[in-house]
């Protein structure tokens, strides 16, 4: 079994045009946190830790600048992102 990450919302039965990055897209229709009788319990707490972690972030940075030059990404076929991403952050 392989989790691919990257192919959340992806899914061509569910959403026209998946392979566009689209901020707004309804992902109601998303299994994100399964369905029906397998739905996770613990969906609504992982919902509500990561609005209260997003809120105190976004309330503590004024304003922040990624070093492009400098990024490294990940290079393997179940992650993506990056293994070093040097920022500069300026507090509140």
């Amino acid at each position: 079994m392989l989790l691919l990450t990257g192919s959340a919302n992806r899914d061509p039965e569910v959403f026209a045009d998946p392979d566009r990055f689209v901020l707004g897209r309804d992902t109601g229709a998303s299994l994100a946190f399964g369905n029906g009788r397998h739905h996770c319990l613990g969906a609504s707490l992982g919902r509500l830790e990561a609005r209260v972690a997003l809120s105190e972030i976004v309330a503590a940075v004024a304003d922040f600048e990624l070093d492009e030059d400098r990024a490294e990404r990940v290079h393997s076929s179940n992650d993506r992102g990056f293994a070093s991403l040097p920022t500069t952050v300026t507090p509140r």
